[in-house]
């Protein structure tokens, strides 16, 4: 029996879980750490001294630039000999290079089952790796709180943006407890609703319209009963992982039974009409809906040049303990070794969604970095640098990759005058590398600080945060 990608995404990620516990119910020396980094929040004014600069108003380095920071906020950028730096100002510098910090957009945050250490571990892994923006993608309302408080700087976090617990046909039964469910979130205060599968068309039409009165956005998977142009007809915010896609290509042959865990599409690769894929990025773009492609998910698990021996050597994969490396190991395998898997179907498959994340770019439809973290050998942080360069191997430039995790959120986020660039009067969230980040995807060693929220992390400091982490993992 072929198992697919769907509920594997929900099943294997509630083992992850389990076995995470395993890697931060310890870890009291990692908050002490934390407290002597947030002891000098906002302080003083931060200035980042001489540096070459991505500032995402275009694909040009700025060079010998220094960037003046204040309450969290760029203040001032411009050219070295013509800063005027604060006296009491905090000074870095170096022969750096500095872009705004990432956002990885189908993230995961332990549930609160896990405990308090778990949740704030995980955020600060994907902190240390300089994605300072996350959404989380199956939110308990413990993550409200998380919010607040990484917004206020009280622990070494990215800023957080999360869904409530999903919708799914387990939880939206019918109509009435659908629409419940929508303002009971609403009221609750999450940023949006997440779908998963085997919702009704009926309870879907209730969910949107009733969160579109609300004014809430709902994002995540399509249910087949509803399909890819209903969804797009609903005003989704984002499809992830494509889904539904390869049935609108497939066309007839998709009118099957739904398997109990999608692949998104895997099976139905013979009959896909590539003719299709840019009608299907047109009208995405015409509907205004975004698309997290997340398609380091789906090479993991079908690539056949991708050993699960190689993926356990990955960076990051260091950080997570053995029992859930061998649990990956284990699915990916049987994945692999069932009648259904062939080889070269998996590589038409994966080929044909770097054509349609190519498409929906040059339909200027939106695209979102995600790598869906803690998920199948993707470590939280580390698998979001591996994305940017799996949407490079689909056509985008290295400019047009990083652009899916800084302008783009900015946009999806309605903050773009805040968020996602390096220029005066945005979020002061940025990383330092050692090299150009358009010569250097995915970034691995070359990071060197992360600034969040005005705050500035030094390597020394990532690395004393990622020991503690390290040494719960072993």
């Amino acid at each position: 029996m072929f198992v697919v990608v769907l509920q594997a995404n929900i099943s294997i990620f509630n083992q992850t879980e389990d076995l995470m516990k395993s890697l931060f119910q310890k870890t009291i020396g990692i908050l002490v750490t934390l407290l002597l980094i947030t002891t000098f929040l906002n302080a003083e004014p931060l200035v980042i001294k001489n540096v070459n600069v991505l500032t995402m108003e275009s694909d040009q380095i700025a060079q010998n630039q220094t960037i003046i920071i204040r309450d969290g906020f760029i203040d001032w950028i411009g050219p070295h000999s013509d800063a005027d730096i604060p006296q009491d100002a905090l000074i870095v510098e170096g022969d750096f290079y500095v872009m705004p910090g990432l956002a990885e957009m189908h993230a995961h945050i332990p549930g609160s089952n896990q405990g308090i250490d778990a949740m704030e571990n995980t955020l600060a892994l994907y902190l240390s790796q300089g994605i300072t923006t996350i959404r989380g993608m199956l939110g308990d309302p413990a993550h409200l709180e998380l919010r607040e408080r990484a917004e206020s700087g009280d622990f070494f976090s990215p800023r957080i943006f999360t869904s409530g617990p999903s919708f799914s046909g387990n939880t939206a039964t019918d109509p009435e407890t659908t629409r419940q469910m929508v303002r009971e979130q609403f009221e609750a205060g999450y940023d949006l609703l997440k779908f998963h599968p085997g919702i009704s068309l009926e309870n879907f039409e209730a969910a949107t319209e009733e969160a579109n009165n609300l004014g809430i956005e709902f994002s995540g998977h399509i249910s087949i009963d509803v399909g890819l142009e209903r969804s797009l007809e609903a005003g989704k915010g984002s499809i992830d992982h494509l889904d539904r896609y390869m049935e609108f290509l497939a066309g007839d042959a998709a009118d099957r039974d739904d398997p109990p865990i999608i692949f998104f599409g895997y099976d139905l690769t013979p009959h896909v009409d590539e003719n299709r894929i840019d009608e299907a990025a047109r009208i995405t773009a015409e509907a205004g809906v975004w698309n997290v492609p997340t398609n380091t998910l789906l090479e993991n698990v079908f690539n056949p040049d991708l050993a699960p021996e190689e993926m356990q050597s990955w960076p990051g994969m260091e950080f997570i303990p053995s029992g859930i490396v061998e649990n990956w190991t284990n699915y990916v395998n049987q994945i692999r070794a069932s009648d259904a898997y062939d080889p070269d179907q998996a590589c038409q498959f994966l080929e044909i969604r770097k054509k349609l994340t190519y498409a929906l770019l040059q339909n200027q439809a939106g695209l979102m970095l995600g790598a869906d973290a803690p998920q199948i050998f993707n470590p939280p942080g580390y698998s979001a640098h591996r994305e940017l360069a799996l949407l490079v191997d689909a056509g985008l430039s290295p400019y047009e990759a990083i652009k899916t995790g800084t302008v783009n959120v900015g946009v999806y986020l309605e903050e773009p005058d805040q968020t996602g660039k390096v220029t005066p009067g945005y979020r002061a969230d940025l990383i330092l590398l050692s090299s150009n980040p358009l010569e250097t995807i995915p970034f691995k060693e070359h990071i060197e600080g992360v600034v969040y929220r005005g705050n500035f992390a030094d390597r020394a400091e990532l690395d004393e945060i990622l020991d503690h982490v390290r040494n719960q993992a072993e």
